[in-house]
Formats: C-alpha cells, structure tokens, sequence
C-alpha cells in the first residue's frame, strides 16, 4: 500500500511538472503584445467605472 501512495503521489508531481515545463514554453514562444494589456487595462478601468456607477445607487 505505502508503494502504491509513493507511486501516485510521484506521478502527480511528473504531472504537474509536466504542465509548468509547457506553460513556460508557451509563453516564451507566444509573448503578449502591449496593446493587448492596453486592452484590458480599459476594461478594468470600464468594469471600475460601473461599480462606482452602481455604488452610488
């Protein structure tokens, strides 16, 4: 049984480093351009706005 646990707990691990490793090299390969987080920030800042907006209420 104690095999069993050690087994599956170091699969889990290979796994979950297996994800990293292709995290990484996905975003090393496919970077963010600056207008995309200009993008978002405008959203952000829209979201900000309708809160306040609904706050007000």
């Amino acid at each position: 049984m104690p095999t069993l646990v050690l087994a599956a707990t170091a699969y889990l691990a290979l796994a979950m480093l297996l994800v990293v490793v292709v995290d990484n090299l996905v975003a090393f390969f496919f970077r963010e351009k600056p207008a995309a987080i200009s993008i978002r920030r405008s959203a952000f800042e829209r979201i900000a706005a309708v809160s306040r907006w609904y706050g007000r209420k």
